[in-house]
């Protein structure tokens, strides 16, 4: 079992949904720690597309801190759904970058937030990528010669 850096895996697999493969890299989708950052990322994703219109324009979009979260609510009116999310610094930073490049009006994307990004990914590089290594070595010595 290897810690893995939640938040740096949250930001790739939000940014970039296929790069860590399940069907290619089963073992890595086994550890705890990817499975919950592999969910927070689908969640702000979700978000992202239901903030930008998939079922109808939200509305009453804020974002208020509370203690060390960052609350975010926003109603869809057409199908009479509200939404409250509880976001980290690095998840609202993300969600924002997202939301703006999904044209949604209302979050403003900041240094601060491009910073927080680009500091997670240079953090994931140095995390994973010896169990990458590890399991796609395996993965090739497990193919038969004819491959």
């Amino acid at each position: 079992m290897h810690a893995f850096d939640r938040e740096a895996l949250t930001v790739a697999m939000a940014l970039v949904p296929a790069m860590y493969a399940r069907n290619k890299l089963f073992a890595l989708h086994r550890e705890p720690e990817v499975q919950r950052a592999k969910a927070k990322a689908a969640m702000i994703r979700g978000v992202v597309r239901q903030l930008a219109g998939a079922h109808g324009e939200a509305t009453g979009l804020s974002v208020v801190r509370q203690g060390e979260v960052l609350v975010l609510r926003f109603r869809v009116p057409q199908v009479r759904f509200e939404r409250r999310v509880e976001l980290t610094e690095i998840e609202h930073a993300l969600l924002v970058y997202l939301a703006a490049r999904a044209g949604v009006r209302g979050l403003t994307e900041s240094h601060e937030d491009r910073a927080h990004i680009d500091a997670a990914l240079k953090r994931l590089g140095a995390d994973i990528a010896p169990t990458l290594v590890a399991e796609l070595r395996a993965r090739q010595s497990e193919r038969p010669s004819s491959w």
